[in-house]
């Protein structure tokens, strides 16, 4: 009996893994997913912006999108209305799809159109010079530069080598070591001379006209390329402001001091986080790092894209990069570890990065292009606020000054040429529309001026683009906040006084709790209508709690008072949109005059072009950073003290804020005008909206 031989084992491939496709609309972005992936992860690999601002935790129900046709499976329903669920509406973290579907992303979960913060910065900075600063103009000494020489032809007296040549021409006048790497030692000989190739011969003609491209490398200054004739007519820059919620960048011509272009779009993070604890917590997941360091050059690379287009100026141009961050974006960009950063005692991976290739981490300009961070002081306070300082001038000044920076991360620097402390709190998403239920950020449709009349029943807004309301931004947070707080609606507390105008009230599905109807739905592009609820009151009121603490907790701890205080200085281009008399209203800012408070706009970016245009510039911010006192306030016993007296409107002790008016409600019961507490509510600034 033969043996039979067995044929090989049919191979077995494992199940198929369910996918679906999904098609995002307005975008007109199509993807495959993998069965169990949620939505918002499609979204983020489609590249589709939903707003996340929790990073996927599914507590901030910002991620809202429509399902139009398919099928989804998850819950999703804490945040959204009965009327909304029957529209389809889901919280893109917490569903998946079970089969194929079309999803649309609604107005007020997009970013299109975005016309706020960045378009406005980069108007406004777009013929900036060194003049327009507060610090003294040098002269112009780039970071990078491009020198022409004309070299004399080698002889047999003088059969000096070409790189010896080169950098023995650079040293004169120069005290800094120079250095040149290999690939620019090989293209040296081409440089300087002309080449025929003729009949396999070579020959070799001296031109000697040469321009070389040095940029400061720490203690040396490398030589970048070197390029035959004149090119040094031709230098730029890049000055980015990496902000947690907006990307700047500008084209500097580094030859003239100008800038060519500038542009600006929302950091694509957002989708990974609002703030930067949630990104470091992301950046804990696999890969999740190299998400948000891809997530950041995207950006980076779509601005300079733009720029190119508008410029008529090409990407191999740029010569250098001048970052300015706060500590944990620098991290991001660089790759760096930022865990660290949150946890005590809260210890950054670098402080002073050193310069690196802007190709080490996938930009794409100049392959030789430098990249320059600028110097970080602590945990939360970065080379953004370094580079405040500079472009403020305070650090040279003679009076006491105070620099507030109402971004995201809510950076402070008391200090004046004796003296700098610096410190941060946390400002929370509700300026950037995170935490509020009908929030959203500086883009078409958000609301940006609110009046609110005497008694309460008359209320008249302006959008930033003049059309129909799809949410409210930070500027009309803070002034709906004034406005309620000043026609007696709300009180010190915070809580809202339905009994001034029951018509302007109604219940919250949400939490049955009172909600203030700014705009009602049938005038507004939210079904919703837009809405102020006693949860939006209460975060806001923390929020500038915690900003006004740190700063009373800074000037506090050197011995001073607010009245110390000559120069009260608001960075951050959401700052070119604040009233200052709201802001004083509900207690953001401290109660100065007006003539001591002066909005620098983005200083963060000029900051950094005064870095890129003078080595003694750049060098200075180091010692900057040196002279620097951080105070680390979640340490600090008194901070908390100063946080819950700063949880009232405007604050707990009155005698702070001389000049804010009593409410409506109480100067009407002394037998005043009520029209005397409030601005006129039909202002002139809400010419733009309508009274509703």
């Amino acid at each position: 009996m033969g043996l039979r031989c067995a044929g090989p084992t049919p191979r077995r491939w494992p199940p198929t893994v369910p996918s679906f496709r999904i098609h995002f609309l307005p975008d007109d972005q199509e993807i495959s997913v993998n069965d169990g992936q949620t939505l918002l992860e499609a979204a983020r690999r489609a590249n589709v912006y939903v707003g996340a601002i929790c990073g996927g935790e599914g507590t901030c129900g910002k991620c809202r999108l429509i399902v139009r046709e398919g099928e989804v499976e998850g819950e999703s329903t804490e945040f959204l209305t009965r009327e909304e669920i029957r529209r389809g509406y889901v919280l893109a973290c917490q569903v998946v799809p079970r089969s194929d579907l079309v999803v649309e992303v609604p107005p007020e979960s997009r970013l299109s159109g975005y016309v706020g913060i960045g378009g406005e910065d980069s108007e406004r900075f777009r013929d900036f010079t060194l003049r327009e600063t507060a610090a003294p103009a040098p002269r112009l000494d780039p970071v990078v530069k491009k020198v022409f020489l004309t070299l004399p032809e080698p002889t047999i007296d003088d059969p000096t080598a070409d790189q010896e040549r080169l950098l023995g021409a650079l040293a004169r006048d120069r005290q800094t070591p120079l250095q040149m790497g290999l690939k620019i030692s090989r293209q040296l000989p081409y440089a300087l001379r002309k080449v025929v190739r003729q009949r396999g011969r070579v020959q070799w003609s001296w031109d000697g006209r040469v321009t070389a491209t040095v940029g400061v490398r720490g203690p040396v200054l490398e030589v970048l390329s070197v390029e035959p004739g004149d090119t040094s007519d031709r230098n730029f820059g890049l000055a980015l402001d990496i902000g947690t919620t907006t990307v700047v960048a500008h084209l500097v011509d580094l030859v003239r001091g100008t800038t060519r272009e500038a542009a600006a779009k929302y950091n694509s993070q957002l989708s990974f986080g609002a703030d930067v604890i949630g990104r470091i917590n992301y950046a804990r997941q696999p890969h999740g790092g190299e998400d948000l360091q891809r997530a950041i050059v995207k950006d980076i690379d779509t601005l300079i894209q733009d720029l190119e287009v508008r410029s008529q100026i090409a990407r191999g141009d740029i010569q250098c990069i001048v970052a300015a961050g706060n500590t944990a974006m620098l991290h991001f960009l660089l790759g760096l570890e930022p865990d660290l950063i949150r946890l005590s005692p809260f210890t950054p991976a670098a402080a002073s990065p050193p310069p690196v290739r802007a190709a080490e981490i996938g930009i794409r300009v100049n392959p030789r292009a430098i990249l320059y961070t600028l110097p970080m002081i602590g945990s939360f306070v970065g080379g953004d606020v370094t580079a405040g300082i500079m472009a403020s001038g305070m650090h040279r000044a003679d009076e006491v000054s105070l620099l507030i920076d109402l971004g995201t991360n809510g950076e402070i620097v008391l200090g004046n040429r004796d003296f700098l402390v610096a410190c941060a709190a946390s400002a929370g998403p509700a300026f950037e529309g995170g935490s509020v239920a009908c929030g959203m950020r500086a883009t078409c449709g958000a609301i940006d001026t609110v009046r609110i009349s005497p008694n309460g029943d008359r209320v008249s807004v302006s959008t930033i683009d003049g059309g129909r309301a799809v949410g409210i931004c930070g500027t009309g947070m803070i002034d709906a906040m004034a406005q309620l707080f000043l026609a007696g609606l709300v009180d010190r507390g915070g809580r809202f006084q339905v009994d001034r105008c029951p018509a302007r009230f109604q219940l919250s599905p949400e939490d049955d709790r009172p909600e203030f109807i700014l705009v009602p739905p049938a005038e507004a592009e939210n079904p919703r209508g837009i809405v102020i609820t006693q949860a939006d009151v209460e975060n806001l009121v923390r929020t500038k709690g915690a900003i006004y603490a740190a700063a009373a907790c800074l000037v506090n701890s050197v011995g001073l008072s607010f009245a110390d205080i000559q120069h009260l200085y608001i960075a951050g281009a959401f700052g070119n949109k604040l009233d200052v008399a709201n802001c004083v209203t509900i207690g953001l800012l401290p109660d100065l005059p007006t003539d001591r408070i002066h909005f620098i706009g983005n200083s963060s970016v000029a900051g950094a072009k005064l870095a890129m245009l003078n080595e003694k510039w750049m060098a200075e911010m180091y010692r900057i950073r040196e002279r620097i006192t951080y105070e680390e306030l979640m340490v600090n016993p008194r901070y908390m003290e100063d946080f819950l007296s700063a949880c009232f409107l405007p604050h707990t002790d009155l005698a702070q804020f001389p000049s804010v008016p009593e409410p409506a409600s109480l100067t009407a019961s002394q037998g005043a005008a009520p029209a005397a507490a409030s601005v006129e509510w039909d202002d002139p600034a809400c010419k733009r909206g309508a009274v509703l």
